[in-house]
């Protein structure tokens, strides 16, 4: 029997190649990852403009294995070449547009997340409506043209459902499965003994979810060295123009006794440090686009080990809740935020429970391999037809 071959196709940089990491391409390193496990042969398509952006050195980074660079305009050809083959779009707005239909080529949608609610709820859009009208043609155009879908998370199913039907597509017989956004583990090796308390902030700023008055109860509660605080809020590259939204916040915490500002990391260099922190503080106030949110940062914490604070209302509360690995909090109840904060450093051995939680969670939500079971079983129905 020959091995099927999916194309996994991510509009920005992926693990393995020396640079910072966002969500599309960790998003698309994890299907690949797992998809490897069960037997696949996986090849990774970059598009060139965001390494080009990041990497200022000589001619590519290093690339992870099977993994291609390929200039926007020439995906398409590329990805004809590999035929037969299962295509993975994440994050689609341009490059299935190069695609041809072809014999034994069979095009999936990754439905990664709600852009559509990403612009709404952007304060720093001010052509939002052109914007949302060029969107809405440009996904509309895309998902006609695909065969099945996977979708981030459970929440989003009726979201997409009605997506597919102004698509054209009839949702009773189109696949569409969730998939879960899934990472490789990077658990610190244990024995080491700590000495304090380590909160984290990580994460990068984005104009739809910005810290709020939450930070500064967390920064009044530090007490250097027993308990501190690292802020790991870069802007995305891009987003470069959004930077002012870099928040008055963020800005002034800079020597504040007990914090700690860092730059942005190449993606091994941050699990590296996050396996040196306690716990994650991923705080944001509600909007319609974080109800339905799947936070990356969030999910590599977990996959760390790293217990989360985290509000009740994302995709990623409900499996917090059930491995009770982290603290549901909303952030607008600050009473309710300070008595997290403070049950936290006047207990700090709870951390230790959460953090072995938080690891189960991997091994049972997380972990690639269990994470595209229901990819592996659309990818193996197409390459039968």
């Amino acid at each position: 029997m020959n091995v099927p071959t999916v194309v996994l196709i991510s509009n920005d940089v992926v693990p393995g190649m020396g640079l910072p990491v966002a969500a599309p391409g960790l998003r698309v390193f994890g299907l690949g990852e797992g998809l490897r496990r069960h037997g696949f042969r996986v090849v990774t398509v970059v598009n060139e403009a965001p390494v080009r952006s990041l990497w200022s050195g000589e001619g590519l980074p290093p690339l992870p294995p099977d993994t291609r660079v390929v200039p926007t305009g020439e995906i398409g050809d590329f990805v004809t070449r590999q035929a037969p083959a299962i295509v993975v779009v994440t994050n689609y707005r341009s490059q299935l547009y190069g695609l041809r239909p072809s014999p034994g080529l069979h095009p999936i949608i990754d439905l990664f997340a709600p852009k559509m609610l990403e612009v709404v709820c952007n304060p720093d859009r001010p052509d939002r409506t052109q914007a949302l009208a060029a969107l809405r043609e440009r996904k509309l155009r895309a998902m006609a043209a695909a065969e099945g879908f996977i979708v981030n998370g459970t929440k989003k199913v009726p979201y997409f459902l009605a997506w597919l039907l102004q698509a054209g597509h009839d949702p009773l017989t189109t696949p569409l499965e969730p998939v879960f956004m899934c990472v490789p583990s990077h658990f610190p090796a244990g024995g080491s003994a700590r000495t304090g308390l380590r909160f984290v902030v990580a994460g990068y700023l984005q104009g739809w979810s910005l810290p709020g008055v939450w930070l500064d109860h967390l920064v009044d509660r530090l007490v250097p060295p027993r308990v501190t605080l690292d802020l790991v809020l870069p802007a995305h590259w891009g987003r470069r123009r959004q930077a002012g939204t870099s928040n008055h916040r963020v800005a002034g915490l800079a020597g504040r006794p007990g914090v700690t500002v860092h730059g942005m990391m190449a993606y091994d260099d941050y699990l590296d440090f996050m396996g040196q922190v306690d716990v994650a503080v991923d705080l944001f106030e509600h909007t319609l686009e974080r109800e339905y949110a799947v936070v990356t940062r969030s999910v590599v914490a977990l996959a760390c080990g790293v217990p989360v604070i985290h509000p009740p209302f994302t995709e990623v509360s409900p499996l917090i809740a059930a491995f009770d690995a982290g603290w549901l909090v909303d952030p607008a109840d600050l009473g309710a935020v300070d008595a997290v904060i403070d049950a936290i450093i006047g207990h700090p051995e709870v951390v230790a429970a959460k953090a072995a939680n938080a690891r189960r969670l991997w091994q049972e939500v997380l972990d690639p391999e269990v994470a595209v079971r229901p990819l592996v079983k659309l990818a193996r129905r197409l390459a039968a037809k």
